[in-house]
């Protein structure tokens, strides 16, 4: 799995305290391999951030770079691209 997300806007882990805003970041992808032959990739990505399908692909290519046995396998994939519209946030305070 790989999140995609501005390194700026994490809390350093001394920030790390009572009160922390957690940024969700741009998206998720993750990639299952299936045996030798075989794999899934799934995920979705902020479309503010990845505004093109040639963003979109370079994501993919990125992650199938990271995994040796993604190389030459049948990799069908579905990566949905969403619009942030609002949020829900929890921080055990209130």
């Amino acid at each position: 799995m790989v999140r995609f997300y501005n390194g700026q806007n994490e809390p350093a882990a001394d920030e790390i305290v009572n009160l922390v805003f957690v940024d969700p970041g741009y998206g998720y992808l993750s990639l299952k391999c299936k045996g030798e032959h075989e794999g899934l990739l799934s995920g979705f990505l902020d479309e503010s951030w990845f505004v093109s399908e040639d963003m979109v692909d370079a994501a993919i290519a990125f992650i199938e770079s990271l995994s040796p046995h993604s190389h030459g396998i049948y990799l069908p994939y579905h990566v949905a691209r969403f619009k942030r519209t609002d949020y829900v946030e929890y921080n055990g305070e209130y």
